[in-house]
């Protein structure tokens, strides 16, 4: 059974996600080139099972620092509510949404 891609329906969510994508992909290949002076290129000697394990294993860290913000931020939202002036709480949850870039 084949399946034409293009006639299935396309949802705003996934249009979203694969334009944001296509800018990372694109971003980093830029940046790599900076960094190494050439494009990734599978006759380079990397062990990249090795690599992309390295960088699955950041990923998944990345994603349990995102949840734990999150779940922080709700916490000081819903302390917020029980108080008569729930300013210190909401900035600091605005604190916590305020991010400043990836590091590099």
């Amino acid at each position: 059974m084949n399946i034409n891609f293009e006639d299935l329906p396309k949802h705003e969510v996934s249009i979203r996600s694969l334009k944001n994508l296509e800018k990372v992909m694109f971003a980093q290949d830029e940046y790599g080139i900076k960094k190494y002076n050439n494009p990734l290129n599978y006759t380079q000697k990397y062990d990249w099972l090795a690599m992309f394990t390295e960088e699955m294993a950041d990923a998944l860290k990345y994603i349990q620092c995102e949840i734990d913000r999150k779940e922080e931020v709700i916490q000081l939202l819903n302390a917020s509510l029980r108080v008569s002036n729930p300013k210190d709480y909401v900035e600091a949850a605005l604190n916590l949404l305020n991010v400043e870039g990836t590091g590099k």
